[in-house]
Order: C-alpha cells, then structure tokens, then sequence
C-alpha cells in the first residue's frame, strides 16, 4: 500500500461497518482504497470519538473511477407516487362523508375516522389531485366544524333536549 499522502478522501461513513462494506466493494472492483486509521479503530475502538469521523480514503488516480463505481450503487430510492388515483379518490370521499356524518349524526367517532382516512389520501397520493384535495380541504373545514359544535354547545342541546 503506499503512503497516506497519496490517498484522496472518498466518503465519509457512518461507522465501521458500512466502511469495511465500502471498502470491500470498492476491493472487488480493483481499487485500492484504505479507512483512515483502521487499525488504531480496530484495535482501541473506545477511541473512535476522539478520531473523529470515519473516512474512506482511495489514491489520487483512482478517485475519479471509484466515485463513479459507488455512485452505481448508490442510486438514491425515490417512492413513486401511486398511479391509480381513484382508490385514493374513494378515500377523499369517504373521508368527506364521515366528516359530514359526524357533523349530523355520530358525533366525534366519524370525524376522528375521516381524518385517518384523509391521513391515509396524503400518504398514498403525492401530489394530490384536484378532486382529492377538493375533497380533503372540505372534510377537514367540516370535522373543524363539527368538533367546534360538538365539544362546545351541541353536547349541552343533547342533554337538555333529554332532560324536558
């Protein structure tokens, strides 16, 4: 190996694990990359705060191909948006209803369910479709209502609608 002024930082990892992972990646492609105190790391691990982070190192010439070998593997996951909108559609709505429900009949239990189903759209469909927001923005202006009404006066008109 030769030295350490011929080394280049690479990356930085988040512990010794995901660098011997690196390292031995980067290995089976050829490359001759080396964790920056290693050793000391291996044999004192108690030390790891005082070194600081660990840093994958790799020669200077080498730098350019090795990034682009773990750029390869580390394509960033991005979560594709759900395609059919209909079925969260039916969510919006049912979340719409329940919420018109508990204004009128069931009281609170209708409105707690339509925020869950309306908690549901938001994670299921990104970005949201015209209906679906329509939809949402309507059920959530009426649970407000319907919380205001029934935690303020409407319980009070029940009890004394009872008690004549």
């Amino acid at each position: 190996m030769s030295d350490n002024k011929a080394h280049v930082f690479l990356m930085e990892c988040a512990d010794f694990s995901e660098a011997r992972v690196a390292k031995s990646f980067l290995e089976s492609q050829g490359f001759h990359p080396h964790v920056r105190d290693e050793q000391l790391r291996s044999v004192a691990p108690h030390l790891g705060d005082a070194l600081g982070k660990l840093i994958l190192e790799i020669p200077e010439h080498e730098f350019l191909s090795a990034s682009q070998a773990l750029e390869k593997i580390e394509a960033p996951e991005v979560a594709s948006p759900i395609t059919d909108s209909e079925e969260t559609q039916n969510l919006a709505k049912k979340s719409l209803w329940n919420s018109i429900l508990g204004l009128i009949i069931v009281p609170v239990l209708c409105n707690v369910y339509s925020m869950v189903l309306g908690w549901r759209v938001l994670a299921r469909e990104m970005p949201l479709s015209k209906k679906s927001k329509q939809r949402l923005v309507l059920a959530m202006f009426i649970n407000a209502a319907a919380f205001y009404f029934w935690l303020t006066i409407g319980f009070k008109t029940v009890r004394s609608a009872f008690t004549l």
